[in-house]
């Protein structure tokens, strides 16, 4: 999160109005040793991420699974081309059932690493960072998973995110290239049937509204199998939109 180091992190709890509650449970010189501080810090995230407060699981779909709403005809069409492996066959890899990853309630990952494909975003302004953080300037390739384990098998592969509250969590992908929930679904179904933009450093609104789709940023290992093709139609792509849009946090049954 732009910190320099662990001794940055800690200073700023130091400096923060909740440092008194941090001391009270942690000693009154928890926060003398950067390095011990550190871990409690990262102990004091991981407590606050089990709580109902950090994932509240409040969405019209969650009450949807109880038996509480109901949801209306067009996002029950959606939740079918979300399913539906002849069509969106989104659940692959985000299951939309508790029994299909064990939990609760549905996660919507299943916690693999995927290259999408995703283009270059023009807007990245690591493009431009100095020399000391970024060499390669407008050359530099994100090789995600691959570089961290020295794979080239896995370049280009990112983590499956949760599509939890994917309504307000834009933009989206690793480098944030989509700013529209509608471009994702765009991108999913049709990246392999429209054509090749002229440069590989198109935003998502002129893409679309030229008909195209830039290259991938890495082109080796993408997933060819589950999207790039999906045939949906204009409606079905309204549809699913529509069944996404149940999955945010907050909503209250009458």
């Amino acid at each position: 999160m732009n910190n320099a180091s662990p001794d940055d992190v800690v200073e700023k709890v130091r400096l923060a109005d909740y440092a008194d509650f941090f001391r009270r449970v942690y000693g009154k010189n928890s926060l003398n040793d950067p390095t011990r501080a550190y871990d409690r810090i990262a102990d004091a995230i991981a407590a606050f991420e089990q709580t109902d407060r950090f994932a509240p699981m409040t969405s019209k779909y969650d009450y949807y699974l109880q038996g509480k709403v109901r949801l209306t005809a067009q996002e029950l069409r959606g939740r079918k081309v979300y399913e539906d492996e002849d069509k969106g066959n989104c659940a692959a890899c985000h299951p939309s059932r508790p029994e299909q990853n064990g939990a609760k309630r549905p996660l919507f990952t299943d916690f693999t690493y995927d290259n999408l494909g995703v283009p270059r975003n023009p807007e990245n302004r690591f493009y431009v960072q100095a020399s000391e953080f970024n060499q390669r300037g407008f050359k530099f390739v994100d090789n995600g998973l691959g570089d961290h384990v020295n794979d080239p098998a896995e370049n280009g592969k990112f983590k499956v995110p949760t599509l939890r509250n994917i309504a307000m969590t834009a933009p989206y992908m690793h480098n944030g290239y989509f700013l529209t929930l509608r471009g994702v679904i765009d991108f999913y179904n049709t990246r392999d049937v429209k054509p090749a933009c002229p440069s590989e450093w198109i935003a998502e609104e002129d893409a679309l509204r030229s008909g195209c789709w830039p290259a991938p940023e890495v082109v080796t290992n993408v997933n060819h199998d589950e999207l790039g093709k999906l045939e949906l139609s204009e409606q079905e792509a309204v549809d699913l939109e529509a069944f996404l849009l149940t999955l945010t946090d907050g909503y209250e049954p009458n």
